[in-house]
């Protein structure tokens, strides 16, 4: 049986409907996430929890992002789950999702 290693990097793109997509995506020790704002109102993307934002610091990296604007997380360095949102829309579970990396 042969081990599948996630890859380094992912997208997460918010769609002109205001949803994440994919809500999920697992990545190796080290990787980025790069967001994409499809959407016609601008969106703020932080690490949770809300509004201290403090589980994964390189997500802040991210942030404000203008419609049609992207921005790629810092390295994700430590083994773990992320769970991120929009800091101005936090309660919108279609903004809402999570990022695991895993040890390479």
């Amino acid at each position: 049986m042969i081990a599948t290693i996630p890859p380094s990097s992912a997208t997460i793109t918010i769609g002109s409907n205001g949803v994440v997509s994919p809500s999920t995506v697992t990545i190796t020790q080290g990787g980025r996430v790069t967001f994409v704002n499809n959407d016609s109102r601008s969106h703020d993307m932080s690490s949770d929890p809300h509004p201290s934002h403090e589980d994964c610091p390189p997500l802040e990296q991210v942030g404000f992002l203008s419609p049609g604007q992207s921005k790629t997380s810092g390295n994700l360095n430590t083994v773990r789950v992320c769970g991120f949102h929009d800091h101005n829309l936090p309660t919108v579970t279609g903004l809402q999702g999570r990022i695991t990396i895993v040890a390479q």
